[in-house]
């Protein structure tokens, strides 16, 4: 395997889009991440399912949100069992429930962020239930992908993502007075 720079996080090599994202010096493919047929996966899927709108309000009810140290992205089954993760974790899981979904990698009003793309609409998994999106325009996708396809918005836009501000409080005031702004 070939050795990547220090401090990257994305290449492309092979035909596959590779991240380091849980521990230093190992690599994984990014539509790994996405477990469709993963057993917990199923089991939230079986009791839930096949409805998207009421799976989308089970990871927002039930997954709290803790922001990372670092950048540490869980399994969807991690993620279950921990009943807590940060915006890609619980993008993660839910794009691992719904059937023809993507997790959108990008920003939200210039912070890095992730969220999930279904039907066209924007599913932000960080809500505590699940609701419409009041602020579309604020989310600027720069990938797209699941288990079975990788789409970036132009050549290197995965490895651009991990260069995004990182503020998670201003980042989620900012969610909070959007959706103030529609109650």
């Amino acid at each position: 395997m070939r050795v990547f720079a220090l401090g990257r996080r994305a290449d492309y090599q092979d035909g596959r889009y590779l991240v380091s994202v849980r521990y230093p010096g190992q690599w994984h493919n990014l539509q790994d991440f996405v477990q469709p047929d993963d057993p917990d996966v199923v089991a939230v899927y079986s009791q839930y399912g096949p409805d998207p709108w009421n799976l989308y309000d089970f990871v927002c009810r039930n997954i709290d949100y803790r922001r990372d140290v670092g950048e540490f992205w869980q399994t969807p089954s991690e993620t279950l069992a921990s009943k807590r993760g940060d915006c890609e974790d619980t993008s993660l899981l839910l794009c691992s429930l719904l059937q023809n979904a993507h997790v959108a990698l990008g920003s939200y009003q210039g912070y890095g962020h992730a969220w999930v793309v279904y039907g066209g609409q924007i599913l932000e998994s960080t809500y505590t239930s699940a609701r419409p999106v009041p602020d579309p325009q604020d989310y600027d996708g720069l990938v797209a992908f699941n288990n079975c396809e990788v789409i970036e918005s132009y050549p290197g836009a995965l490895a651009e993502i991990f260069e995004l501000g990182r503020d998670e409080v201003t980042k989620l005031n900012l969610m909070a007075r959007a959706l103030e702004a529609i109650a």
